[in-house]
């Protein structure tokens, strides 16, 4: 009775630390002289805060740090704000920043961390409207260039900023307008995928969660708006899958900053009300069972929130990773509730016990 007992309490308090993986960003602005920006870490299951800590960076924009990333190897969260950088360790809450050097008529975009490298977009707008749109590796210590790949595809908007990664093939996925271009940092191939154009509609981000690509699409021909998740063909972007949110987003403007939390197979994007100006959504949604939630985050006054990310990955949760720098053996698994289960079960969430006695939460990848 005592081992089940345990079992059953290492599962809980599991499941319980893996819940604590969301963080988003906070600004204050009701000192307009002096905006105070915060990454605030979330139950990913009801948007209780867990806790907060206050950027000591400062902003010249004003802006909260955007296309947040997270590097599972460092454990750290990397922003942009305008062409400051920032990481910050979710660990020891150490923050570091560098600037990226500015030239007239150019600046940045988003930032992906691939493979343990850091890569930002580039816009040089100097001969407008024919822009250059370019990816950079960047030293993740003080952002010198380590190397520039001008990108062929034709972005239809100035805006270049949603990216995402995807492990399997080394690819950086990126998304402006109704286009989508994939660069290959092994090989350095570019291809480029072309969405439909449809009237009243637009493309509001885009996510690679399990190497499968999904881009969220708002009709705003209608009122309600209808946002709507698709799942499209990596190779040509033709719809595999479909699903319309549920969840009441009358007078909601896009989901945007979407990312993944890899244990629960959950897709989470933000909303912002376009009435309050203070009112945000999490809206998430499960791909496997086909279930959708969301929570509301606390409205303040002068208080807005911007970008999520999610800290536990499908890298930090593989097993394969995990035994790397393991010397103990896995003896047995479980599923989420709690039954024993084969250790050789693939492509889904179960808890590991080790020779040492500890028990994991991992995810396992074939």
């Amino acid at each position: 009775m005592k081992k089940k007992l345990s079992i059953v309490f290492a599962l809980t308090f599991s499941i319980y630390t893996f819940s604590q993986n969301l963080i988003v960003t906070k600004r204050d602005f009701s000192n307009s002289s002096n905006y105070i920006h915060t990454l605030q870490k979330l139950n990913s299951s009801d948007g209780t805060v867990l806790n907060s800590t206050n950027f000591t960076t400062n902003f010249p924009s004003s802006y909260s740090p955007k296309s947040l990333t997270f590097n599972s190897q460092t454990n750290e969260i990397f922003g942009i704000s305008d062409n400051i950088i920032t990481k910050n360790n979710i660990i020891n809450f150490n923050e570091m920043s560098f600037t990226l050097p500015t030239a007239t008529s150019t600046d940045y975009g988003g930032v992906i961390i691939a493979n343990n490298r850091l890569f930002v977009t580039k816009r040089d707008y100097s001969n407008s409207p024919i822009y250059i749109h370019s990816l950079q590796e960047i030293n993740q210590s003080n952002g010198d260039i380590i190397s520039s790949y001008n990108l062929t595809s034709s972005i239809p908007s100035s805006y270049n900023r949603d990216l995402s990664y995807s492990s399997l093939t080394n690819e950086i996925f990126g998304m402006s307008g109704n286009i989508i271009y994939k660069y290959n940092i092994t090989t350095g191939s570019e291809i480029t995928l072309t969405l439909p154009i449809i009237a009243s509609s637009d493309y509001t981000d885009m996510i690679i969660a399990e190497n499968r690509l999904f881009v969220v699409k708002r009709d705003y021909s209608v009122n309600p708006t209808i946002h709507t998740l698709l799942e499209l063909n990596t190779n040509d972007a033709s719809i595999i899958n479909s699903h319309v949110y549920t969840t009441n987003l009358t007078n909601y403007d896009k989901i945007k900053s979407l990312t993944f939390l890899a244990d629960t197979h959950e897709i989470c994007g933000i909303i912002k009300s376009q009435v309050t100006f203070t009112d945000f959504k999490i809206v998430k949604y499960n791909f496997i069972n086909n279930t959708e939630n969301s929570f509301d985050l606390t409205p303040q006054t002068s208080n807005d929130y911007s970008e999520i990310i999610s800290t536990i990955t499908e890298q930090n949760l593989s097993i394969a990773e995990f035994n790397q720098n393991s010397n103990f053996k896995i003896i047995k698994a479980f599923n989420l509730l709690g039954q024993e289960i084969p250790v050789e079960t693939y492509n889904q969430i179960i808890i590991v016990k080790f020779e040492n006695g500890e028990t994991r939460k991992l995810y396992n990848k074939k």
